[in-house]
């Protein structure tokens, strides 16, 4: 894993006027690895060992050395140079050997060294040519692309997990496959802190280094996707689709890192693994079966003199070993709550027995035991008991010393773990006093910020506020029934005032995509709780458009159902809000192929919506529309148009004959009437379509895109092949510039226009465009949806007799 080092230590001694042979410049494809490497060390003068624990562990490193100590067993003169490139102890007969140290120096030092231990005496030229050309950046400057968090500067042991965690990424990369390491035990035993020291200790290895929170799948693919863009992967509006291109990407590039934290289960991350290439993934993980996919590391607690260490460098004070190691076994090893308590002695001042008496009556107090840990519930329940104690006497000092802190904890605890520092002063109005005041001034809020850092109950790094789940967990139990009601309540009012209403527009999904972990944490406390289900119900519907919009179907239907649910629980089935909520569902449901399903949902919301609302509202003239789509989809033209003609006449009614939703049902009666057979009538509601959306809208809205393809399907079916192809070609740059490149509707647009290059004789463009719309529409909606069948019959058909008509996918109004 250190050839970088190896190379750039070859190109700094051959720029000194040195001549060097190093294995990746040097050894030829098709010569015999042995055999060059046995004339290396014959032929050369002195030999350099590139110390590190991949060194240590190579197949023939040791063999490289040997042989220049046997030809300079005292050493004095000079034949075996060896180079620490990172922390590691040489072992044997060559720990007898002073080495250069590199570790952590910076180029120029390390430069200077270098060339001082090989300089002898001899004249260097001012320049030499190097014959393999530069080289890239210094090895030990760390990664050119990261997003690693910061180092724990008071990180101690765990030497043995690392350098066995090493062992096994330099394993994988021996043998050129993808190596994946799983790190894996019991909360609160340090995995997430042991990655993050590994990816900065071996920091030198690796170009790229990436950090996932692998909770849920939809954090996971939002972070591919910033890594994606980040590595110049080609922007494309659909995350899953940039996801998917990095992965790509990465599986013909080697030295990098991704490392998924907290993953739940390997099942969760299918799919979202690099299938090759020369890199390494870690995993950190409570679930201990990932023999399948990775090499397994169980993690436990600290050893008991690890736990000493730490907290006798984390407090920096001197107490005596035997104080130490009663906290130690106080607090069970376990390396988060060594940490919070002694960030509790810092920033107090207490002394240790004092504090050492306040666990013990704070865990009599909460669990009724002489000691935390006492009793039944098994290890891990015996694990969450010392850390409720001790954090609890942390929550405590915050919420006398700072009231304010202490509401702030109660806020965060009901959203995700990773929150923008800014989001809960976003929204002061959702606030209750004090935390609302507070918030809404800048100073006050960055006090609560720094109060709620110095104890270690969040994490205050740059732009976010971190708080650990099990904080999380500790701050639920301490509120009680009652006060966890009333604080996933107010959660989800502030995610309800800052999550956009309009998610289906491309420009607010940048804020829908910061906003959405948090929205799917808070509905799933409302959810638990029964709290807040209108505001839940509303934010999981919002959800669920902006995915569909995103082409996202799979992700958004299950919050679909879950809106329906709690929606119905909150305000009863025949509240028009349900109606929208099953409008929503229909319209996913349509959108993943399930035509049946769809028509049952807009049926039930047009139903629900006369009753509640009257026959001749505006919202009923949109569930008309929607219901009026799924049935042509399903071959019913004539209730199709009865349903398009009635929505028109209410939205006309109701806005004027110039609101975009006027140009929609223009545009839906359109394409009834040409598979009616009413080409000319199908020409004139798509122009007039048109004129609406390019006046109240703009010329490149996604909407006009989607009415300027139906209007190039008419023009095709009316022989105007040259204006179809014109249609079509505007239509496919505006869904592209929209929606990015590989989002479903682009899949429609090229298939339609693969059909008009056909009718013009252009067979090869119409192949091209066709098995671009197969490879776009089976990645995004499965290789069994109806689309992707339609696309694939077409391809096969791609030279019909005359007299066989293309088959057309189908339209795709979308309110």
């Amino acid at each position: 894993m250190n050839r970088s080092w190896a190379e750039w230590i070859a190109v700094e001694l051959e720029r000194a006027g040195y001549s060097t042979v190093v294995q990746s410049f040097d050894f030829r494809p098709g010569a015999d690895f042995v055999h060059e490497m046995q004339r290396a060390v014959s032929s050369a003068v002195r030999t350099i060992a590139v110390l590190s624990p991949a060194y240590f562990g190579s197949r023939f490193g040791e063999a490289e050395w040997r042989v220049a100590f046997a030809k300079d067993p005292s050493g004095a003169l000079g034949l075996l140079l060896p180079v620490r490139v990172q922390p590691c102890e040489p072992p044997g007969l060559l720990s007898t050997r002073v080495y250069v140290d590199l570790v952590g120096a910076d180029e120029t030092s390390a430069r200077r060294m270098l060339l001082a231990a090989v300089d002898q005496g001899r004249a260097r030229p001012v320049a030499v040519p190097w014959p393999g050309g530069g080289v890239g950046r210094f090895p030990g400057s760390g990664p050119q692309v990261s997003n690693l968090p910061a180092r724990n500067g008071n990180f101690c042991g765990r030497d043995a997990v690392l350098e066995r965690l090493y062992g096994v990424f330099r394993a994988g990369s021996v043998t050129a496959v993808l190596p994946v390491g799983a790190v894996h035990g019991l909360g609160r035993v340090g995995k997430t802190q042991l990655a993050v020291e590994f990816a900065h200790r071996y920091g030198s290895d690796f170009d790229v280094v990436w950090w996932i929170p692998a909770e849920q799948p939809s954090a996971v693919v939002a972070e591919l996707a910033r890594l994606a863009r980040r590595l110049g992967v080609p922007e494309a509006t659909d995350q899953t689709d940039l996801a998917a291109g990095v992965l790509e990407l990465l599986r013909g590039r080697d030295r990098w890192l991704l490392v998924y934290d907290n993953a739940e289960s390997p099942a969760d991350l299918e799919g979202l693994l690099p299938s090759g290439g020369g890199g390494q993934v870690l995993v950190t993980s409570r679930w201990a079966a990932w023999s399948a996919l990775a090499s397994p590391l169980p993690l436990d607690v600290l050893a008991r003199q690890e736990s000493v260490e730490f907290l006798r460098r984390r407090a920096g004070s001197a107490v005596a070993e035997v104080g130490w190691s009663e906290l130690a076994a106080l607090v069970g090893d376990l390396p988060l709550a060594l940490e919070e308590a002694a960030a509790y002695l810092e920033e107090t001042g207490e002394s240790l027995p004092d504090y050492l008496e306040l666990l013990r009556s704070r865990a009599r107090e909460l669990f009724g035991l002489d000691r935390p840990g006492d009793g039944g519930g098994g290890a891990d329940e015996r694990d969450r008991r010392r850390v409720a104690t001790v954090w609890s006497v942390s929550l405590d000092r915050v919420s006398v010393e700072a009231p304010a802190a202490g509401a702030l904890l109660n806020l965060l605890a009901f959203l995700a773990p990773e929150v923008p520092r800014t989001l809960p002063a976003e929204q002061p109005q959702a606030l209750p006093d004090p935390l609302g005041t507070a918030v809404g001034d800048r100073l006050t809020y960055n006090r609560l910020v720094a109060a709620i850092g110095r104890y270690s109950l969040a994490t205050v790094s740059g732009g976010e506020l971190r708080l650990h789940r099990l904080v999380q967990a500790v701050i639920h139990a301490r509120l009680g029934p009652a006060g966890e009601r009333t604080w996933a309540a107010t959660a989800v009012e502030v995610i309800r005032a800052a999550f956009p209403a309009d998610s289906w527009e491309v420009a607010r999904w940048p804020e829908c995509e910061r906003l959405l972990p948090h929205l799917l944490a808070v509905t799933a406390h409302a959810q638990r709780l029964g709290v807040a289900g209108e505001d839940a119900g509303w934010l999981l519907d919002r959800a669920s458009t902006y995915l569909r919009e995103r082409g996202q179907y799979r992700q958004a239907r299950p919050l679909a159902e879950q809106a329906v649910t709690v929606t119905e629980t909150a305000l009863g089935a025949d509240h028009a809000d349900v109606a929208w909520r099953r409008d929503e569902l229909g319209s996913v449901l349509q959108a993943l192929g399930d035509l049946a399903g769809a028509r049952d949902q807009f049926e039930l919301a047009l139903r629900i919506g006369e009753a509640a609302l009257a026959p001749d509202d505006h919202d009923v003239g949109i569930w008309r529309g929607n219901l009026g789509s799924v049935l042509q989809a399903l071959g019913d033209l004539t209730g199709a148009r009865n349903q398009y003609e009635q929505a028109l006449r209410i939205t006309e009614a109701a806005h004027g004959p110039d609101h975009p939703h006027v140009g929609t049902w223009h545009s839906s009666l359109g394409s009834v009437l040409q598979a009616l057979g009413d080409l000319t009538g199908a020409r004139d509601q798509l122009e007039q379509a048109l004129r609406i959306g390019e006046a109240a809208l703009a010329p490149d809205h996604p909407d006009v895109g989607i009415w300027r393809g139906n209007l190039g399907s008419v023009l095709q079916d009316l022989g105007d092949l040259a204006g179809a192809r014109d249609q079509l070609e505007q239509a496919l740059h505006i869904t592209e510039a929209a929606h990015g490149p590989d989002h479903p509707h682009v899949g429609i647009r090229r298939s339609r226009l693969g059909s008009v290059l056909q009718d013009l004789g252009d067979l090869t463009g119409a192949r091209d465009q066709l098995e671009q719309a197969l490879h776009i529409s089976e990645a995004t909606l499965g290789p069994d949806h109806p689309q992707v069948r339609t696309i694939r019959i077409n391809l096969d058909r791609l030279t019909p007799p005359q007299d066989q008509p293309s088959t057309q996918p189908p339209p795709e109004d979308d309110p």
